[in-house]
């Protein structure tokens, strides 16, 4: 079984490319008939337009899967579902979180500013009546299995190593907001013949804690790849991203590590010095990988 891996909406694109660089992510995963949306990017435009480039039929997508409910993963959902044209209902997965509102934590001062981000949503975006009657809105926190070789890890409390959440939003619950943990993060788990492949979107419950999880499903499995976002732009001290490397090669099996979006320059430079490019590899808008399965 071939699966492919596609890179729709990201940070970076060749320059000679008609791709336009985006703070969203989106990757394509095909096998068989089946093509399914892992996030939606943060502009709707962009999505389309490379969905256009890439030859991508919205309405070829059978599920969307979540990340978790942040803007740079889901703002683009409302375009895809205006692009769609079948009577198809699209079924999306996410954590129940994913569907909630979020807004800045700390607010700025002045008048203007302050009410623009107390109304201004940083989450998953408001679907009209007609969009909502377009989609069933799945959530869960248990792993989803997508097919026998490939699953989501279901959310991830246990988080015993480094985490890369971010302190500056709120999740809204009931009437208040709420501190937001970022709780709703997922990845997907991909088995292939050669060991199993790591699929982030942010990586916010940490890409050892993300690993660790994946070596629950699969304990014997070695991890070929992780790829990409890993928000390792949170972690500001270069012990930390040492811990982080240290680990990944000395207790889960020194990984080709395809890391874009919310990583940061600094953490890929430091990464790319420790391990060389030959584990480091980039992986940008229109980039294509293929696994056996």
């Amino acid at each position: 079984m071939e699966v492919t891996l596609l890179n729709v909406v990201d940070n970076t694109v060749l320059i000679e490319s008609d791709f336009i660089p985006s703070n969203g992510l989106s990757f394509l995963i095909e096998f068989n008939d089946r093509k399914i949306l892992f996030d939606a990017g943060d502009n709707g435009n962009i999505l389309i337009h490379h969905m256009i480039l890439l030859n991508i039929d919205p309405s070829d997508i059978d599920l969307l899967i979540l990340s978790h409910g942040h803007w740079d993963h889901t703002k683009g959902i409302r375009a895809l579902l205006y692009h769609r044209e079948t009577d198809e209902k699209l079924r999306i997965i996410a954590h129940p979180h994913a569907y909630r509102r979020r807004r800045f934590a700390k607010f700025l001062t002045r008048t203007n500013l302050l009410l623009k981000h107390r109304t201004y949503n940083m989450g998953f975006p408001k679907l009209s009546k007609k969009l909502l009657d377009m989609v069933i809105l799945d959530s869960t926190t248990e792993p989803y299995e997508i097919a026998p070789f490939l699953r989501t890890t279901g959310e991830i409390s246990d988080r015993k190593e480094i985490t890369s959440t971010s302190d500056k939003l709120k999740m809204k619950e009931g009437r208040r907001y709420v501190e937001d943990f970022q709780l709703d993060d997922l990845s997907l788990i991909l088995k292939t013949k050669e060991g199993i492949v790591i699929i982030l979107g942010c990586g916010h419950s940490g890409v050892l804690n993300i690993c660790a999880k994946a070596k629950e499903f699969y304990p014997k499995e070695k991890i070929k790849s992780i790829i990409g976002g890993t928000h390792l732009i949170a972690l500001t001290e270069e012990k930390d991203l040492e811990y982080v490397a240290k680990n990944l090669e000395e207790k889960y099996d020194r990984p080709f590590l395809y890391f874009s979006h919310c990583t940061g320059k600094r953490a890929l430079d430091f990464l790319t010095k420790r391990f060389g490019k030959d584990i480091v590899k980039p992986f940008m808008v229109g980039d294509k990988l293929t696994f056996e399965c």
